[in-house]
C-alpha cells in the first residue's frame, strides 16, 4: 500500500479508537456510581501526584481550564478532590485526592489495567512498543508544528 494510504490510515483510526476506548472505559467504570469524566479527573491527580495544578489537569484531560471547574466540583462535592489555592500565587490552584479519590483512583487503575490485559494482553510485546512510540512521536510533532 503506498505511504499516503498508509497514513491515512493511521491518522484516520485515532478518533475511532479513542471512541471506542472511552467506551469500554466507560462499561468498566460503571459500577463507581460516577461518570467517566469525573474518573478520569480522579485518576489524573493520583498519576500528576499531590498538589496537581488545575492548569496541569485541565492539559492532561484535554479541556479548558476554565470548562474543569463544573468537574472539579462535582469531585469536591462527592468528597473525593479537594482544591487549595496556592501560597504567594492567587490565580493558581492545586487539587489534591482526598481518601475516597485515593480508593476510587486505586480501584480505577486496577480495573483499567485488567481491560489493557483482556483487550491488549495477546499483542506481543514489540509491536506494543511501535505502536506507542509511533504515537508519541506524531503526538511530539503535532505539539512542535503548533
Amino acid at each position: 500500500m503506498p505511504l499516503p494510504s498508509l497514513l491515512y490510515g493511521l491518522t484516520n483510526s485515532l478518533q475511532p479508537v479513542r471512541r471506542a476506548w472511552m467506551q469500554a472505559v466507560g462499561r468498566v467504570l460503571a459500577d463507581t456510581g460516577i461518570t467517566t469524566s469525573l474518573a478520569t479527573a480522579v485518576l489524573l491527580v493520583s498519576r500528576i501526584g499531590p498538589g496537581a495544578s488545575q492548569k496541569a489537569l485541565a492539559y492532561e484531560l484535554g479541556v479548558h481550564p476554565a470548562a474543569l471547574v463544573r468537574l472539579l466540583d462535582q469531585g469536591e462535592a462527592s468528597g473525593l478532590l479537594a482544591r487549595a489555592g496556592v501560597k504567594d500565587d492567587r490565580r493558581t490552584k492545586v487539587v489534591s485526592l482526598l481518601p475516597a479519590g485515593r480508593r476510587l483512583a486505586d480501584q480505577v487503575e486496577k480495573a483499567l489495567e485488567e481491560l489493557r490485559q483482556e483487550l491488549l494482553g495477546d499483542i506481543p510485546p514489540a509491536d506494543v512498543e511501535t505502536a506507542t512510540r509511533v504515537l508519541r512521536l506524531l503526538e511530539e510533532r503535532v505539539v512542535g508544528w503548533l
